[in-house]
């Protein structure tokens, strides 16, 4: 099964502390199927004002697609370098993350085991198969979907650490956020599940 390779055109609450070799280390529990909300004062510009669905967290490390910024009004562009005729839909293309930014990936409900997929929540799935994107341009496609390039990974630990530092707030993942809300409205919106206003957010630290 062909994976959809682009030519390029352009709070959590569950952890715990363990030792291992005299070094401590923070675990968290597996948050896949949760979005990360970038805190206000996040200085990453990979990342500023983002909101990421979690698609994979294991002790090895973390896999999840920005789900609010956009690259691309249009699919078509990369529609015809892959050599698949579009048939009357378009949609635009999301920025999934920095790695890998040619590799594309498709989120998507329900969930239909025939697209080799990762099965993040209940009906809610990611998919790097091109076989999914044959079935969007022939109108045959899961009923919610949307297409991204790129991805946000982290190594073991390192999610964790950026945890424990106060980068990110956890939110359970929305659908409704995800496949129907305005990309502008979908980062105070992820935070608004928590009862978290962004504009009045302090950290720790108490700096806005």
């Amino acid at each position: 099964m062909a994976a959809i390779a682009i030519p390029m055109v352009y709070g959590y609450q569950a952890y715990g502390i363990v030792k291992r070799k005299g070094a401590l280390s923070v675990y968290i529990e597996n948050i896949s199927g949760n979005f990360l909300i970038a805190v206000p004062g996040l200085n990453d510009p990979n990342f500023d004002h983002t909101v990421i669905l979690v698609c994979e967290h294991t002790k090895e490390g973390a896999f999840g697609l920005v789900i609010n910024k956009m690259l691309m009004n249009s699919i078509t562009p990369l529609l015809q370098s892959l050599g698949i005729e579009k048939r009357g839909v378009d949609f635009p293309v999301h920025y999934g993350g920095p790695v890998n930014p040619e590799q594309g990936y498709v989120i998507y409900s329900p969930y239909d085991k025939k697209y080799n997929s990762t099965l993040i929540a209940e009906n809610l799935a990611m998919t790097a198969s091109k076989d999914i994107l044959y079935d969007i341009a022939a109108g045959t496609a899961p009923e919610k979907f949307i297409f991204a390039l790129g991805f946000a990974g982290w190594a073991a630990q390192q999610l964790e650490e950026e945890l424990m530092m106060g980068s990110w707030l956890v939110a359970p993942a929305d659908i409704q956020i995800i496949f129907s809300m305005p990309v502008g409205n979908r980062w105070k919106a992820a935070a608004g599940l928590i009862g978290i206003d962004l504009e009045r957010y302090c950290d720790l630290s108490g700096s806005a």
